[in-house]
């Protein structure tokens, strides 16, 4: 009788463990399968073809391959470290990338500039925000004054998808000698500059 206490109790053991990993292996399939349906294993390269950003690449799986679209690691999955990138309507191939919580500016043949404060939790990046512009507001102005450098700065207003607002300000560097031989190759590096700064150089014209 006490051998066959023994061996109810361990038969019940086993099952219970045999429930658990059956109760896992279901939760984890279910979470593996969420991910394939939204999107959220997919790396989609940052320098995807004009003809690719389009794609709706959970819809159109043949599509992954020619554009460069991959399945990310797990481990980049679990680490949110897959880059996510949403284009802005101007200037014309700029964009935001957020990896590992961080954003990041591209403008086209610069230096990516980083986008602080709270427009970095108030940014929606998914698959499906991904084929959705940001529309953005860009005001240019170029200033020459006699006997001083050309001046070109910008202006940008980036809403978020909480209905705010946030406005950032640049200015893109004039080049001189070799310098300019060099930035065509390279591309002009956009600073950064304080929209105070900004409204008051155009307050001031």
């Amino acid at each position: 009788m006490f051998n066959n206490l023994i061996f109810d109790n361990m038969k019940n053991k086993f099952l219970l463990s045999s429930c658990i990993l059956a109760v896992s292996f279901l939760v984890g399939c279910a979470g593996s399968s969420s991910s394939s349906q939204n999107g959220e294993d997919l790396e989609v390269p940052t320098d995807l073809p004009p003809i690719c950003r389009d794609i709706d690449f959970v819809a159109n799986p043949d599509m992954r391959e020619v554009c460069g679209v991959r399945k990310a690691s797990r481990h980049n999955i679990a680490y949110k470290n897959i880059p996510q990138q949403r284009y802005l309507i101007k200037p014309s191939e700029t964009s935001i990338v957020k990896t590992n919580g961080k954003l990041e500016l591209r403008f086209q043949n610069s230096l990516p500039i980083n986008l602080d404060g709270p427009i970095g939790d108030e940014l929606v990046f998914s698959q499906e925000k991904r084929l959705e512009r940001i529309k953005n507001t860009y005001d240019y102005f170029e200033i020459t004054n006699p006997g001083s450098e050309r001046l070109r700065i910008f202006k940008m207003g980036i809403p978020t998808d909480r209905g705010n607002k946030y406005n950032f300000c640049f200015r893109i560097p004039e080049r001189k000698g070799n310098d300019r031989t060099r930035s065509r190759a390279m591309g002009v590096n956009i600073e950064t500059m304080s929209c105070t700064e900004f409204d008051r150089i155009i307050s001031s014209r």
